[in-house]
């Protein structure tokens, strides 16, 4: 499968897929006031596009799991991971996806989805209003990944 193949069908699944997740990170976020993260599924490298099976695959740290009601029983031609961040006000989830050549190179392409906190229109002291912001949703396009250059996060214990 050409690079340009398996971009083309990685995008065709992600929209379904990125529109699903969006639906089921916000009805968990109104619930626990925060999103929930998933581990790289499926666990193995995906080459050149084989649909594979997406599991739901929990850190163990990760407190709702029962929750969580993401049953994807859709094949999947990549990998796929989901991070959490919560920064200040905001709140924010991010997916990334891993795409493997069978050459050996990889290509990813992640997206950002914020939560902004409102802003307070006090124009008038005595009835200060709350403007709420509409998500913000950032993507990166696909980039070609060096697993020489990337970046490891290591825990630190005290």
């Amino acid at each position: 499968m050409t690079l340009v193949e398996l971009r083309d069908k990685a995008d065709a699944k992600l929209a379904t897929f990125w529109s699903a997740l969006v639906t089921k990170q916000n009805a968990y976020h109104a619930k626990h006031g925060k999103f929930f993260q998933l581990l790289v599924s499926p666990e193995n490298a995906v080459v050149d596009g084989v649909d594979s099976d997406f599991t739901l695959r929990h850190p163990s740290d990760e407190k709702f799991v029962v929750d969580v009601d993401f049953a994807w029983t859709e094949k999947i031609p990549f990998q796929i991971q989901v991070d959490v961040c919560e920064c200040g006000k905001t709140s924010a989830f991010t997916a990334k996806v891993f795409v493997r050549l069978l050459n050996g190179d990889i290509y990813t392409r992640s997206r950002r989805y914020e939560l902004l906190p409102d802003l307070v229109d006090r124009s008038d002291p005595e009835n200060p209003i709350n403007i709420q912001q509409d998500p913000v949703q950032i993507d990166s396009g696909w980039m070609k990944y060096d697993e020489v250059d990337q970046v490891t996060n290591i825990e630190v214990t005290e």
